[in-house]
């Protein structure tokens, strides 16, 4: 319906690269997942999809920055997250959202995406469940969090990241995620 404006919004956009394109598509997949939302009570709106997109995009994020070898990581990084706000910019035009307004709102998001990137990396990169915990409390429940579901939610996210730091360089640069990122509890803990 709006291909039009997706055109328009890309060419906007830094130029990304076919592989920035195809991580995108998995972490928006996944994201996407009602179980996820389901299972761990996390807000089925347009905010709380963006957690959830935040959350799976830091993994990936995450994984390709700590590739030591190739500076290619740190690029591919960066175009899935140029991918990911051109999406947003899109997603914002298509609810609504008037022009003189969307660029604040994006920029909004990025400075949050960014800060989950760091809350979230620090957590994984020392393997301290606990700050994880606070991190996804704070961001994903709002500091609301009755049923204890961030506890839960951690737990796959650290299942989850480990699974990626095992993936192969060579597919991740490539846009193959394989398997798919899980962070669904179904039975792993």
């Amino acid at each position: 319906m709006l291909q039009w404006l997706r055109k328009k919004v890309l060419d906007w956009s830094r130029p990304s690269s076919v592989e920035a394109e195809l991580l995108y598509r998995q972490v928006a997949e996944t994201a996407r997942t009602p179980q996820i939302y389901e299972q761990y009570a996390i807000a089925d709106t347009f905010d709380g999809r963006f957690d959830a997109l935040c959350l799976v995009a830091t993994l990936v994020v995450r994984r390709l920055t700590k590739m030591t070898e190739n500076t290619i990581g740190k690029q591919r990084a960066q175009e899935l997250i140029d991918t990911m706000f051109a999406d947003m910019d899109l997603s914002l035009h298509e609810i609504g959202v008037s022009e003189n307004k969307v660029g604040k709102k994006v920029k909004v998001m990025a400075t949050a995406f960014m800060g989950r990137v760091k809350a979230y990396g620090a957590a994984l990169d020392a393997g301290d469940k606990a700050m994880l915990i606070s991190a996804l409390e704070r961001n994903v429940y709002r500091d609301t969090d009755d049923m204890g579901r961030a506890k839960e939610l951690a737990n796959q996210v650290m299942r989850a990241a480990s699974d990626l730091d095992h993936q192969n360089d060579a597919d991740l640069l490539a846009g193959k995620i394989s398997p798919q990122i899980d962070i669904l509890d179904n039975g792993h803990a």
